[in-house]
């Protein structure tokens, strides 16, 4: 598989063009209010030059930083967002609470910037810069501060009912686990895990439509993203622990009580399922 297959290209092409137009409006900008500020450093006939000069070189630095944005914004938007599947009406208040405080930031930024250096261009590129780190980190270190106080203060029973992890939709036996377990659940992202995953990813997901459809399987609606199994998995654990759920893993006995499906047998055998 191709790296670039993890790019949705109408995103990332979409992404590229505003920041090329970004750092074009930013950098041309920026210089134009310098000559403006300390008209003494450049003869006005230069000025142009320089300016459309600046205006194409922040916008080509910015183009090529499409794909290391991309993948970060994709990063922040898995890890916030399993947590507000996992966490409700307190995980948007978390974001909301990082977004402000992330605001207030970039207003203290701009203050002391201002009071030094006061460009109105290259305030407004670095508030939105500083605004967009901290509204990261700030929605993150919410949301984990919640989800961590949650998993903390809640008993870990798990009454609801079975989840499918995307590693045992690869095993024939979840046939059997899904006959042989009440309310069995799976993730609706379950099916772009199991492109991720490759290799007999179809045929698992074929199985998996079966189930479904069927009505062995019933499916939880997940908002969280992710671009690798291992952040899948993660975001899996999250759910289950959120609802109570017990994970059915192709391992052993974890931690928090995952059943691993060689308890169950083949659907074929003749032997009683565990």
């Amino acid at each position: 598989m191709k790296s670039d297959n993890k790019y949705d290209k109408k995103k990332l092409i979409i992404l590229r063009a505003a920041l090329i137009a970004l750092g074009a409006a930013v950098g041309g900008t920026a210089v134009w209010q310098y000559f403006v500020f300390y008209p003494q450093v450049m003869r006005e006939e230069f000025r142009i030059i320089v300016i459309i000069v600046s205006a194409l070189a922040l916008a080509a630095l910015l183009g090529l930083s499409a794909k290391p944005l991309y993948n970060l914004f994709v990063s922040v938007r898995g890890v916030v967002g399993s947590e507000l599947s996992a966490l409700g009406g307190k995980g948007v208040a978390a974001v909301v609470l990082g977004l402000v405080t992330a605001g207030v930031f970039a207003f203290v930024v701009d203050v002391m910037i201002k009071a030094v250096y006061d460009i109105l261009a290259v305030r407004i590129l670095i508030g939105v810069l500083v605004y967009i780190v901290f509204a990261a980190l700030c929605c993150y270190g919410f949301t984990r501060f919640l989800a961590e106080d949650e998993e903390k203060a809640m008993p870990i029973k798990f009454n609801r009912g079975y989840l499918l992890t995307v590693d045992s939709l690869f095993d024939e036996r979840v046939d059997t686990v899904a006959q042989a377990l009440p309310n069995v659940k799976t993730l609706d992202n379950a099916y772009k895990a199991l492109l991720l995953a490759g290799g007999d990813g179809n045929a698992a997901a074929l199985r998996l439509s079966n189930l479904v459809s069927s009505g062995s399987v019933a499916v939880i609606r997940s908002t969280a993203d992710f671009s690798s199994m291992d952040e899948y998995r993660e975001i899996e654990k999250k759910i289950a622990l959120s609802k109570r759920l017990k994970r059915v893993t192709v391992d052993g006995v974890q931690d928090d009580g995952a059943l691993s499906i060689e308890l169950f047998a083949k659907p074929q055998d003749n032997s009683e399922p565990i």
